[in-house]
């Protein structure tokens, strides 16, 4: 089990004493104790950044590390019996005398385990008086043993840039006017999927979400609408329920455009039972890796709730390492060699995605502060060159920039990603205008993922007959 402590917020001081002067420079070091064994545990690494500034994991050392008012520090060590350990987090004033400690228990009866909630320990002195408290959060990471997980990262990153399909082709459910038509087929359904991958697109961006009983099905919102009037989180839903779900997309679908795939595919008229087998809303993730061609990559973004400022998060699983390790084992068992890149916009489920696999490259997917959406309570989310030194001290792979971040000096941040070693992806409305993704495409991003691929004059496929036999398989 990795364990990651985080020290301050990255906005405040992440000490407050309840009397005299509140300290800006504190020097945090890190002790474990195994309470079983009796002795301390060694092993522990330390990484910083903020928004000016990142150092990559190293050693902890003798001497700990500064914490500054704008800095976090995360400190991580990896054991085998986390019950029974015990943090100390001792802390030093400026000139190098003692400000006190505070103490954190690893029991999993800990509520706080895995959840990384920004909490508030006190700060006991040498005579055993509580004078102030210790901004921190705690993330448990499960180790996932399966054969293949540890595998040399895909080189998918490789190639630049990649025309990727926005949840196939294009987006059906919106709550904002960003776009101007509605796409032929449904979002995120497989018959969507590849109708992108027929009109050349070389990946796919899709949505991933577990249900109730830990099934990876393709969905994007959290929350599904059982009626017109009531919705529920998807987690709380079983997977069979969804399959009996009423499908109104279907309606807006038509016969039109289940001929139009139909002519596309190539595969005649007799198969129009296998294009409304491929509606289905909610396709489970094992299915679209099983139909889906093998040359079509996927960009998968695994859903969980971010709380934005001012908005109560959607309930999700409490147990992260568990839907996150439903989705890495289906990829396991049924990816083969497609390419994956895994993304969120969660940066807790980004580094488990990294800790718990090397197989597949993992990117953060940032909006930063803009008028379009809502900032995010996360402030490590709203500041460009905060997300980057987060990227690099968690050694993530990549960003996936909101396109509205780069209608202003375009170059000059996506140069400074390059140099910072980070793949690029741009996501995000602009993306409709060709003239745009032209330009993005210019600055040999990674990928550029956008609605309505058929528009694009890319080369077209003709599906092979193992594709559509692929496609034929009974969910």
């Amino acid at each position: 089990v990795l364990h990651s402590i985080r020290v301050g917020d990255g906005v405040s001081a992440p000490v407050t004493l309840f009397s005299g002067s509140q300290p800006q420079h504190v020097t945090v070091s890190l002790s474990v104790f195994d309470l079983m064994e009796n002795q301390e545990h060694h092993g522990i690494t330390i990484s910083s950044y903020s928004k000016s500034s990142f150092q990559p994991y190293r050693n902890q050392g003798a001497g700990g590390a500064v914490s500054f008012p704008d800095t976090i520090l995360n400190y991580a060590f990896r054991t085998r019996d986390q019950d029974n350990m015990m943090c100390c987090l001792s802390l030093e004033h400026e000139d190098g005398s003692p400000l006190g400690r505070s103490y954190l228990s690893l029991d999993h009866s800990n509520a706080l385990v895995s959840l990384e909630p920004v909490i508030k320990l006190p700060i006991i002195n040498e005579t055993d008086i509580i004078v102030g408290t210790l901004v921190c959060s705690i993330l448990e990471v499960a180790g996932l043993d399966a054969p293949g997980i540890n595998t040399p990262v895909s080189p998918v990153l490789e190639t630049r840039p990649l025309e990727i399909g926005h949840r196939g082709c294009g987006v059906t459910h919106t709550d904002r006017e960003l776009f101007t038509s509605i796409p032929c087929l449904p979002e995120n359904t497989i018959a969507s999927l590849t109708m992108a991958f027929v009109h050349g697109a070389d990946m796919v961006e899709t949505d991933v979400a577990v249900t109730q009983d830990q099934k990876a099905v393709i969905h994007h919102d959290l929350e599904i609408q059982i009626t017109q009037e009531t919705t529920v989180p998807i987690s709380h839903v079983t997977s069979n329920i969804l399959g009996n779900l009423p499908l109104p997309q279907l309606q807006m679908t038509g016969q039109e455009a289940s001929e139009q795939l139909l002519t596309d595919l190539r595969c005649g008229q007799r198969n129009m039972q296998m294009v409304a087998e491929n509606l289905n809303e909610y396709p489970a993730l094992s299915e679209i890796l099983a139909k889906l061609p093998e040359q079509l990559g996927i960009m998968l973004e695994v859903k969980s709730s971010v709380p934005e400022v001012g908005v109560e998060s959607v309930p999700y699983h409490a147990d992260k390492n568990t839907s996150v390790d439903t989705i890495l084992r289906d990829l396991l068992e049924h990816a083969g060699n497609r390419h994956i890149v895994l993304c969120s916009f969660c940066p807790t489920t980004c580094i488990m995605l990294r800790n718990k696999q090397t197989r597949w490259p993992v990117v953060l997917i940032i909006q930063g502060s803009t008028e379009t959406y809502a900032d995010y309570a996360d402030h490590r989310l709203r500041s460009f060159q905060s997300s980057i030194n987060l990227a690099l001290s968690e050694n993530l792979h990549g960003l996936s920039i909101f396109s509205g971040l780069l209608q202003e000096d375009a170059q000059t941040k996506l140069r400074v990603l390059k140099e910072a070693g980070l793949a690029t992806f741009v996501w995000g409305y602009h993306n409709c205008d060709k003239k745009f993704r032209d330009e993005m495409r210019s600055y040999a991003v990674n990928g550029v993922i956008y609605d309505r691929i058929y528009e694009e004059d890319l080369a077209k496929r003709v599906l092979e007959t193992q594709d559509i036999s692929r496609l034929a398989v009974s969910s």
